[in-house]
């Protein structure tokens, strides 16, 4: 018994590490997937999409949406995503959600010409139970951590 306790309890303690970093891991691999994809989604969309007939623009809430699917497991409200193009203002969705109705084009002309630059980037507030296990921490509480993901990439049409 007196074995166990000895090695037990740090052994626990060392499982439920394990088991939290590769949570934080896996949630900021999936932010920078979301954020590549995103990035991805709208260089494929840009002034080739609005001549003669076609039809395939999108949106600020397009490229939101594409963001947040790509996100497989990350709650919106602690995600946020910033959009910008090289003479546009920023576009803030603070949350995610806040742009699900926003029908500006992005990017906007003429930041949507082949080869321009434009950059999707976003933030993930991290909350592990980690700390919680942490002898003598007084008050018990959720650690965060901010993950950040950037991309940039040109307009390919």
């Amino acid at each position: 018994m007196l074995e166990f306790t000895l090695v037990g309890i740090p052994l626990i303690f060392l499982l439920i590490s394990t088991f939290e970093m590769s949570r934080g891991m896996w949630n900021y691999q999936n932010l920078a997937y979301a954020v590549r994809a995103g990035t991805r989604y709208a260089a494929t969309h840009g002034v080739g999409c609005t001549t003669g007939s076609n039809t395939c623009s999108v949106t600020v809430a397009n490229v939101a949406s594409a963001v947040s699917t790509a996100a497989v497991g990350l709650p919106a409200a602690n995600f946020n995503i910033t959009l910008s193009s090289a003479t546009a203002a920023a576009v803030n969705c603070n949350p995610v959600s806040a742009c699900s109705s926003n029908s500006n084009a992005w990017p906007p002309s003429p930041d949507n010409t082949t080869g321009k630059l434009i950059n999707v980037s976003a933030n993930y507030t991290f909350r592990s139970a980690l700390s919680m296990l942490w002898p003598g921490a007084g008050k018990v509480s959720f650690a965060t951590f901010t993950f950040v993901a950037y991309s940039q990439q040109p307009m390919l049409y």
